[in-house]
């Protein structure tokens, strides 16, 4: 049904765009409001300022080019505090006050559940570029919602066949944060696709509970049974800061094993490096992106550091992306009405992807969640490498 809407849409604006009826004509001195919901303060602070200059970045591409012919898109940003209410108040803001044709955000999956009804009822589009929870309760109830990030059900399952091709694991332990919604989903996908592998056997499981604005709690215990069961990797699920303090507080129990960490960043290992040296060496991350993945990633790398002096992140990056896509569905859709841009989004499918994308091809499935190839690293020396 949403591929047929979808098709009636675009066959409507054909023939308005013949009319000259369409809203972003060559020449037009327009602007598109685009609402942005990041955390601007709060634990995640860092995060959501990296998240807001890849944004930045992407907006001033796009304004300075003619992909919407003349018009402008306006970013209004309103701090989301890095909680499920303060995204909350943020969508309910954007909605209400800000005349948003769409928001880029929120940052979490849990976050994303919450506003998640608050756009389907409005009908705003909202892109998330880092939520990566299964789409149950996200993406897959409602039109309006999409999500630029592989998520865990297109992360786990290749990056469980690519590493235990390289490290020839058969015994496995993990490790999840129980009060977010990303790492529950991870983790209970991670087990999910192990019991697919009759010569993998899941020797410990363990949890701890850690909000968001919380300080990590102690750990000895978890990693005391982890270490002892003889688990030669550990599968670990956690938002940072959490898997950077797991990281640190495994290597000094003396875990020596590859840890592999689903959505492992740039920024996760510098810290973790920061509080103990050393501690991220041979840690293995599933991804969405590295800084060298894509022709296209070096590109936008280089343009990042030209404009803020300093390197991007896997944040960044995804910000940058999502608003390139939604600048693209807007050019396709050539209105700034949010039913239209949700149409044009829809039919960013396989047979009409972006092609040049920082995670090179792109398109969105049924439920509105990205789908291109994933990245598999391991750590070496304080970078990313390939697992071979």
């Amino acid at each position: 049904m949403k591929k047929v809407a979808a098709l009636l849409f675009f066959a409507m604006v054909a023939a308005a765009a013949v009319l000259g009826l369409v809203s972003c004509d060559e020449g037009s001195d327009e602007e598109i409001a685009v609402g942005v919901a990041f955390p601007l303060t709060g634990v995640s602070e860092g995060l959501g300022g990296n998240l807001k200059k890849g944004v930045e970045l992407a907006v001033e591409e796009i304004n300075a080019s003619a992909l919407l012919g003349g018009t402008d898109l306006r970013p209004v940003f309103e701090d989301t505090e890095g909680t499920p209410d303060g995204a909350e108040r943020a969508f309910r803001k954007l909605i209400d006050e800000g005349a948003v044709s769409a928001i880029i955000g929120p940052w979490s999956s849990t976050s994303t559940k919450r506003t998640a009804p608050l756009a389907n009822e409005s009908k705003v589009v909202a892109i998330s570029p880092t939520s990566v929870a299964s789409p149950s309760g996200i993406t897959a109830p409602g039109d309006f919602i999409f999500r630029t990030s592989l998520t865990v059900d297109k992360l786990v399952p290749e990056g469980i066949r690519k590493t235990k091709a390289a490290l020839k694991y058969s015994k496995a332990a993990t490790i999840v944060n129980i009060d977010d919604t990303f790492s529950v989903s991870s983790n209970d996908k991670v087990l999910e696709e192990l019991a697919k592998y009759l010569d993998v056997e899941v020797v410990e499981k363990q949890s701890f509970s850690r909000a968001k604005n919380e300080s990590l709690p102690d750990l000895a215990k978890q990693l005391r049974a982890i270490r002892d069961s003889g688990a030669d990797v550990v599968f670990v699920s956690a938002l940072s800061p959490g898997r950077q303090g797991v990281i640190v507080k495994a290597r000094e129990m003396g875990i020596t094993v590859p840890l592999i960490v689903i959505v492992l960043t740039g920024t996760d290992v510098a810290e973790a490096e920061k509080e103990l040296e050393g501690s991220t060496e041979g840690a293995v991350t599933v991804t969405n992106w590295v800084d060298d993945s894509t022709p296209q990633s070096v590109d936008f790398v280089g343009k990042y550091k030209a404009k803020y002096e300093e390197d991007p992140d896997a944040y960044s990056a995804r910000s940058y992306a999502s608003t390139q896509i939604l600048a693209a569905a807007i050019a396709r859709a050539s209105t700034a009405s949010p039913e239209d841009i949700r149409a044009a989004l829809q039919m960013i499918g396989p047979e009409s992807a972006l092609d040049d994308t920082i995670f090179g091809k792109f398109y969105f499935d049924e439920s509105g969640d990205g789908v291109y190839s994933s990245v598999v690293r391991i750590v070496r020396g304080g970078k990313f490498e390939a697992l071979e």
